[in-house]
């Protein structure tokens, strides 16, 4: 049994190195057909997130397009051939004094920032926006269940949700290393 968890464990790993490669070459041609159609889980969607003025805010989207009204450059510039680095866990951040990640590389986070929750919190603190409970059950599914990816060659950042046993695009992070608020 406990030879069964490992191989388990192991392939889980290997499905999320693919994904991100492939994700990423995806992002470098252009070809968010194919993250559309085998990276955004119907039922959870993408959270695409971003800042409007002094908050963060999110939007849910059953595809990723490139012509959205608050994608950013840097969004789809994914770094020419960034699938033959090496992909090392570790937390990174966006100094924004120094206008740097703190590291660089490609690395993979497995305890999330709640950026979503937050989100949702600010909303109704301030804001007196209520979110519906399937929209927070999503949320934490995907806090709970995400790595977060990020390249900091290209400035990309977005979460990776295991869910019915595959790797899912959950949330893309426009605000990581906007340092306008």
């Amino acid at each position: 049994m406990l030879y069964s968890l490992t191989v388990s464990a192991q392939s889980k790993q290997v499905q999320f190195e693919r994904a991100v490669a492939e994700i990423m070459q995806c992002l470098e041609k252009d070809d968010l057909a194919t993250i559309n159609q085998k990276y955004i889980h119907p039922g959870i969607e993408l959270f695409v997130v971003y800042r409007m003025g002094v908050p963060d805010i999110f939007y849910r989207t059953a595809t990723l397009e490139k012509d959205s009204v608050y994608s950013s450059p840097y969004f789809y510039t994914a770094s020419l051939q960034a699938e033959k680095r090496q992909l090392k866990p570790g937390k990174v951040d966006f100094d924004c004094d120094k206008e740097q990640w703190t590291r660089k590389g490609f690395f993979y986070q497995k305890n999330v920032p709640q950026l979503l929750s937050n989100i949702v919190k600010f909303l109704k603190q301030y804001e007196l926006v209520d979110t519906e409970t399937e929209t927070l059950n999503t949320i934490k599914t995907i806090e709970n269940n995400s790595y977060r990816i990020v390249d900091t060659k290209s400035s990309v950042v977005f979460y990776l949700t295991w869910t019915g046993n595959k790797w899912c695009l959950t949330v893309f992070d426009l605000v990581s290393m906007d340092c306008s608020a």
